[in-house]
């Protein structure tokens, strides 16, 4: 299937085949993934931003992601090893106002922008006086031409639906030869269980390689100072071997022994809901262990427990595999982080 549409990246238009459909399990509306053949990048069809409602009910899709502290967050210490002279930053998309906190210690004047209201009220939380929730267009109308010396875009630019459009309105805000440092989800990255449930739309709307990112980054008028796309975590691995390979086998053992050979593939909880008591397990210790892990809790505590015996291996497999990819290729780091100057 073929589409003429115009690239949210490059502006040109095409006649783009669909790489991918995704549908999404918030909503139920159907994603297409195009791919441009003139300037490289992935993008979603269709590309309306979601706001913060559909956030609070995906977040529970996403519950088992975890944040590092910023003090040993990558992104932040990468940025930071730039040894910039300190200077009045925004950061974009800035959360719960930990970067901004780190940034304020080493001499920066922090101003934070979010969409999430209870992530601004953190960040206000944090002592980050600066920090504002508005629509972006709003935020940026409310602000003087060049008025940062840095902005940074932490895993932001993914979430945009017009990208050339949101960068031109961050270059607007920079003054000259100010810097913007770029963080996202590299599209070299290994993937040997599948992708991940948070790359798709509506939660990214567009997918990136190292070289479309300094293209496009050049022709928004931007001088590439540092591209790194050599970063492979092994975490990230392990975790995608566990969710992907170890976690399916545990439940659908869990959900055959509590509730027969037949039962549907479903999570345990809808399964709890449907199905009468006494239904699938009638019968002595089977039943007594099924009504024991109808509290949800408890079920989540042995999950996790399973997790957590799960990590020698996860790793194990995990360390091999990226030792494999580093051997192959430097450029399929888990993220891409650029620094870029603007002109």
């Amino acid at each position: 299937m073929s589409e003429s549409v115009a690239c949210p990246a490059c502006f040109k238009s095409a006649a783009f085949e669909t790489v991918e459909t995704h549908v999404d399990r918030v909503s139920g509306r159907e994603y297409r993934m195009l791919l441009c053949p003139i300037c490289g990048v992935y993008f979603s069809e269709p590309r309306q931003a979601v706001g913060p409602d559909w956030y609070e009910k995906a977040v529970p899709l996403r519950a088992q992601e975890r944040h590092p502290a910023a003090e040993s967050d990558w992104r932040f210490r990468r940025f930071f090893s730039e040894g910039l002279p300190p200077g009045r930053l925004l950061d974009v998309g800035c959360g719960d106002g930990g970067f901004l906190r780190l940034a304020r210690e080493r001499g920066y004047t922090p101003a934070g922008f979010d969409y999430e209201e209870r992530m601004v009220a953190l960040a206000r939380a944090r002592g980050i006086a600066d920090a504002e929730c508005l629509e972006f267009g709003a935020y940026c109308r409310g602000r003087a031409d060049g008025e940062f010396d840095f902005v940074t875009l932490f895993d932001v630019l993914e979430h945009a639906p017009e990208p050339a459009a949101f960068l031109s309105e961050i270059r607007r805000l920079l003054k000259p030869g100010g810097y913007l440092a770029v963080t996202l989800p590299n599209a070299l990255r290994p993937l040997p269980w599948g992708r991940e449930e948070h790359d798709y739309p509506p939660h990214h709307f567009t997918r990136w390689t190292p070289q479309v990112l300094k293209q496009f980054l050049t022709d928004s008028g931007f001088l590439v100072v540092r591209v790194d796309a050599a970063h492979l975590m092994i975490s990230p691995l392990a975790d995608h071997f566990y969710f992907n390979v170890l976690a399916p086998w545990f439940l659908g053992a869990a959900r055959r022994l509590l509730f027969g050979r037949t039962a549907a593939d479903a999570p345990l909880t809808t399964l709890y809901a449907v199905t009468c008591d006494g239904d699938a397990a009638p019968w002595g210790w089977r039943a007594g262990l099924r009504g024991a892990l109808a509290d949800k809790r408890l079920r989540q505590r042995l999950v996790d427990a399973f997790k957590f015996a799960c990590a020698p291996l996860s790793y194990c497999i995990a360390a091999v595999l990226a030792l494999g990819y580093r051997c192959r290729r430097r450029d399929c780091g888990s993220m891409l982080y650029v620094l870029a100057r603007r002109q």
